[in-house]
Parts: structure tokens; C-alpha cells; sequence
């Protein structure tokens, strides 16, 4: 019975024990929650922190460590030359008159939410670069204050911002584009509030497995500047490049192959009859309008910029080779046509009405026998010319003979040189046209793909 007794002592004694540690620690715990609260309360209802740190020190500036996180980049817009982030920006600071806050205190730290901060200062930052930005208020302010015992300042806000991104566009699209986010201090100079970078493993951190749209993210740095103003001063100012290299598969699908099959369709007319010229009439232009259409398609979502760029010379190249296919059917069709003589038969027609006039007038007048049923026929005059002098002699010339032809009903075989020339002309274009588009290809894409491969390393 005593062992029993002595077990149940035992049992009960540490239960006991349990009881008040836990009841120790909810205190404590209670106890710290109402510092905080006491704290975060004397911080938010006193003045004295609406001012910077060292606002008295004139020469001691706040020094500023910044940590900038990219979560997404949305879009980036050639034609307003711009890009657009969604960022969470981290600062850091020491404010020495938070010491006597945790004198009387064990707390670590505390947090002061949106409603707080308004008498509490932080950094007046900008992005000089920037176009639009926005805070993120769902569901309520995205931004907080965590003030640590050591008197360190940690400001998160999250921000979505448009930024302007200047861009060249010469070697559109494979080039390579480079876009910032620079920060500076809006009022304060160098000697009153200086930013850095935070000495971090990564200040500047880049969302893994990021994907955009029209570019691959390569890379990126970040460094300090200094800002120098006539009017302002000297400003201390942050950026951060991201460097991204452009996917040509969208281009090589929607520009390049439907161009390249446009140009060897306007080289079936080659292999057309000369005589068929509705087809090939018809298969030369709607070419041309074709190439037209798409270059103004593509130069539709493109700044209108005053150099050259590589899509133009493709384009450009496009379109002379498809108006050299139809400029060589006009000039095949010329040259078959002037073997035959019909391109004169207009104006052999009115020659021949004005060469009838003029028989059926000399007929009347009986000097020329009239032509019969299409025969050839000669009609030879003499022509005597006497001429009587003044002493009453008479001279009698030789007889001169005339002798007319009927041009028109003369038979002559008409030459058939000028559709063989054309047809030399076709199988002529139907070995230089291809070559001269290859020889164009394998330059094009060596240069501007070494460019690009250049760019990767």
C-alpha cells in the first residue's frame, strides 16, 4: 500500500507542476503581448518619430539598405518602350531613439501595420524611371514596419510599377534588351540619406522559374549611383539591370516561314506558259500585296523609328523578289510578243484605214487600177513631164516608171524568235531566283544568328 500511496503522490505532484508551468507561460505570454502593445502605442502617438533619424546630426546621414525582390514581369511593350514589374521592396535602417522603447521591456521586436506608420517616418522613395506604379491594397495595405530591439528599422512594401525602358531596335528580333529599376530620395541629399545595397548573399532577387512572354530573363546586376543636380544637389540613388534576350520561335512562325513560302509561290509563274498571262498577272500581284500587308503588320506593333531594322530587311528583301518575278513576266511577255508583231497590230490597223482612204481616192481619179481579190498586183505609170521653152521648143523627159505594192497583201513569214526568247528568260529566273533568295538566307541568318549566339555567352 505505501509504494501505491507514494505513485499517486508522485502523479499528482507533476501534474501540478505542469499546471503552473503552463500557466506561468500564458502569463508571460500576456505579459509580452501587452508590451507590445504598450509599445507600438507610445511609438504611433509620439511625434518624434515623424522626423529621420539624425534629423539634428547634419553631418551623419540615414543610411538606407535596400533589398528589391522581383515576384513577376508582366509585359514588356516595344511600342510605348516600356515594362512593367511586380516588386517587394525591403528597407533597412538604425533609429537610435527606439532604444529607450525596450528599456523596460523583453520584447525582440514589434510590428506596426498600415494605420501605425502614419506618425512614423520612413525613406521618401521614388523611381525616377517610373510611368505608373500602385500600391497593393487587397485586402488591406500591403505594407508593415518591424521595429527590433537593436533599434533596426525593417520597411516591406509591395509595389507594381510601370517603367519606362528605353530600347534599340536594330537588331529586332534578335536583339537583346536591357531594363531598369533605378530608386533614389525624392527631398533628402547625399549627406542627409544615403542608399546601398544591403550586404545580403542576393539584394536583388529574381522569382525562380520566372517566364516571359516574348523574352528570356539572362541575367542581371545591380550597383550605386549618384545623382548630380544643379538645382537639387547631390542624390544618392540605387539600379538594377535586368538583361533579356528575345524568343525568336513566335517570329520564325508568324513572320519569317509565311514570307518565305510567298516568295517561292511567286516562282510557280515561272514554270507558267508565257501565254497564260491572267494566272500569272494574278499570282504577281496578290504576292506583292501579300508581302505589303504583312510588313505593315509587323511594323503595326513596332515604335516608328527613324533606322533600319533586321525585320525590314527581310521584308524589304520579300518584297523586291516577288516584284522581280512579276516585272520578269512583263518582260517575258513582251518579248513574246514582239516576234509576232501583235503588239503593233493597233497601230497597223490604222495605217492600213488611212492607206485605203487614200486608194479609194486616187481610184476616182483613175490613176490606179483597183486591187483584185487580195492578188498581188503591180501597176506601172509613165510619167511624162514635157516642158515647152520660150522659143516654142518642146522637151520630152525619159519615161520614169512607178511601181506600187500592196504592202498588206504581201506575204511574209513572221519571226518566232521572241517567244523562244521568253522561254529562255523563264528557265533562266526558274535557277536564278531560288539562288539569289538562298545566297540572301545564308547571310541573313549566319550574321544576325551569330549576333544573337554572342549575346547568350
Amino acid at each position: 500500500m505505501d509504494a501505491v500511496t507514494t505513485v499517486r503522490w508522485l502523479c499528482v505532484l507533476a501534474q501540478l507542476g505542469l499546471t503552473t508551468e503552463v500557466l506561468a507561460t500564458d502569463s508571460r505570454t500576456k505579459r509580452s503581448n501587452n508590451q507590445k502593445t504598450e509599445i507600438v502605442d507610445q511609438i504611433s502617438s509620439s511625434n518624434n518619430y515623424v522626423y529621420r533619424p539624425n534629423y539634428n546630426n547634419q553631418g551623419k546621414p540615414v543610411i538606407i539598405e535596400c533589398d528589391l525582390h522581383i515576384n513577376s514581369i508582366d509585359s514588356v511593350t516595344e511600342v510605348e518602350m516600356e515594362f512593367t514589374a511586380e516588386v517587394t521592396l525591403h528597407l533597412t535602417w538604425r533609429d537610435a531613439r527606439l532604444d529607450k522603447q525596450f528599456k523596460n521591456f523583453n520584447v525582440e521586436f514589434v510590428e506596426l501595420g498600415a494605420k501605425k506608420m502614419e506618425n512614423f517616418w520612413v525613406p521618401d522613395i521614388f523611381f525616377p524611371n517610373e510611368k505608373r506604379a500602385a500600391f497593393h491594397n487587397v485586402m488591406s495595405a500591403n505594407k508593415m514596419i518591424r521595429i527590433h530591439k537593436n533599434s533596426l528599422v525593417h520597411y516591406t512594401t509591395r509595389l507594381s510599377l510601370t517603367l519606362s525602358c528605353p530600347m534599340n531596335l536594330r537588331k529586332y528580333p534578335f536583339d537583346q534588351q536591357t531594363c531598369s529599376i533605378k530608386i533614389e530620395s525624392f527631398g533628402f541629399t547625399k549627406s542627409q540619406l544615403s542608399l546601398k545595397w544591403s550586404n545580403s548573399t542576393n539584394p536583388l532577387l529574381v522569382k525562380k522559374g520566372m517566364e516571359l512572354p516574348q523574352f528570356q530573363l539572362v541575367g542581371n546586376r545591380f550597383y550605386d549611383l549618384e545623382t548630380f543636380s544643379k538645382i537639387r544637389g547631390n542624390y544618392s540613388s540605387l539600379k538594377a539591370d535586368f538583361f533579356m534576350v528575345r524568343n525568336i520561335n513566335y517570329y520564325v512562325i508568324q513572320m519569317y516561314i509565311p514570307s518565305l513560302l510567298i516568295v517561292m509561290l511567286s516562282w510557280v509563274s515561272f514554270w507558267l506558259n508565257v501565254n497564260s498571262v491572267p494566272g500569272r498577272v494574278n499570282l504577281g500581284v496578290l504576292s506583292v500585296l501579300t508581302i505589303s500587308t504583312q510588313s505593315s503588320s509587323v511594323n503595326r506593333t513596332l515604335p516608328r523609328v527613324s533606322y533600319t531594322k533586321a525585320i525590314d530587311i527581310w521584308m524589304a528583301a520579300c518584297l523586291v523578289f516577288v516584284v522581280a518575278a512579276l516585272v520578269e513576266f512583263a518582260i517575258a511577255n513582251v518579248l513574246s510578243r514582239r516576234g509576232s508583231g501583235k503588239g503593233m497590230m493597233f497601230i497597223k490597223k490604222i495605217i492600213k484605214l488611212a492607206r485605203d482612204k487614200n486608194r479609194s481616192t486616187e481610184n476616182s481619179k483613175g490613176g490606179i487600177k483597183p486591187e483584185g481579190s487580195g492578188v498581188r498586183h503591180r501597176d506601172t505609170r509613165t510619167v511624162k513631164d514635157t516642158v515647152v521653152g520660150v522659143d516654142g521648143s518642146v522637151q520630152v523627159p525619159k519615161c520614169q516608171h512607178l511601181t506600187i505594192e500592196d504592202d498588206d497583201t504581201k506575204k511574209t513569214s513572221p519571226k518566232k524568235t521572241g517567244v523562244v526568247y521568253a522561254f529562255y528568260l523563264d528557265v533562266a529566273s526558274r535557277i536564278m531566283f531560288p539562288l539569289s533568295f538562298g545566297i540572301f538566307n545564308l547571310v541573313y541568318w549566319i550574321y544576325y544568328l551569330n549576333i544573337m549566339n554572342d549575346i547568350m555567352e
